[in-house]
């Protein structure tokens, strides 16, 4: 919207959030697995996001995508609460 270029050099500080929340929620998916899985958990995490959620980013517009995250969460939150 503002025609700025995406790049590393004009969001530093964004960059380094995406990398610390992607840790983050690796860490916590292999730590969520790790007593039904075990030493598979990081393999179920490769299967999971190349097989699901890279193949969702790149064909789902990210209206789509806001919206069934959304959802998807409200119902976990739900079954989990």
């Amino acid at each position: 919207m503002k025609k700025n270029q995406v790049n590393y050099k004009n969001f530093p500080q964004t960059t380094h959030a995406v990398m610390l929340l992607i840790l983050l929620s690796t860490v916590a998916f292999n730590v969520a697995l790790w007593p039904h899985y075990g030493m598979n958990s990081p393999l179920v995490l490769g299967i999971f996001f190349f097989g699901i959620i890279l193949q969702l980013m790149l064909m789902v517009p990210v209206y789509i995508q806001n919206i069934v995250g959304f959802v998807a969460l409200t119902f976990f939150l739900q079954q989990y609460s």
